[in-house]
């Protein structure tokens, strides 16, 4: 769980972060948007397991940077913390990176209206609606975080692979759905309550997982 204390420190550590990146701080997390946003266009309107290994390796490079912007913050969130974090994250992108070897995920317009839905809003909540949100409650510039982050990534994320049901990673699927619920609560607890909208998608992802359980984790079908 995170403290106030904690939190205080994660966001001393991002307006470092920014301020040491300077304008590639924002010019990064703008080339991610527009990479998941070819690979989504890519996977929707040609879906095939080449344009789904696309956008997953996509992410896997988000979360290689991810995970190294958390382990540079190290001064201020001590050195265990960061190293956890940061592991955190590049397993996150080993299973994505798995996931292009083995085919676990397919990418594609679901045919279930509220699966398509439910996928579109995470998608379009992690690229845009975060940093909206973010600014809306007071965290502005350098004191905020864009796709590229683990936060709105991970929402993102979650979106892509609800859309995905019932071809899905699932231990990833499971993974990051549960550290978005423990991680988005204790930190919007914390102080910073736009990551209520983290818990949020990994809420939802372990929903569509209880109502699509049988497809997804006992179809045959299903790789």
């Amino acid at each position: 769980m995170y403290t106030k204390e904690m939190v205080n420190k994660i966001l001393e550590g991002i307006v470092w972060f920014n301020n040491q990146m300077g304008i590639w701080s924002i010019i990064i997390p703008v080339i991610f948007v527009i990479a998941v946003l070819y690979g989504l266009f890519r996977s929707y309107k040609t879906p095939t397991p080449r344009n789904s290994k696309i956008l997953l390796g996509i992410f896997a490079v988000i979360y290689v940077f991810a995970g190294y912007s958390i382990f540079i913050g190290k001064d201020f969130m001590g050195l265990e913390e960061a190293l956890i974090g940061s592991i955190a994250l590049w397993l996150v992108s080993l299973l994505l990176i798995a996931d292009i070897i083995f085919g676990w995920t397919e990418i594609r317009l679901s045919a279930n209206k509220s699966i398509r839905y439910i996928s579109w809003f995470f998608i379009i909540a992690g690229i845009f609606l975060y940093p909206l949100l973010e600014t809306a409650l007071g965290f502005t510039y350098p004191r905020m975080v864009f796709l590229g982050a683990e936060c709105p990534t991970t929402i993102a994320l979650i979106g892509v692979l609800i859309g995905s049901i019932p071809k899905v990673n699932k231990v990833l699927f499971v993974l990051v759905s549960l550290n978005a619920v423990i991680t988005g609560t204790s930190v919007a607890i914390g102080g910073a309550p736009f990551d209520y909208l983290y818990a949020t998608a990994g809420v939802f992802g372990i929903l569509m997982m209880l109502i699509y359980f049988k497809e997804i984790f006992l179809s045959k079908k299903v790789s």
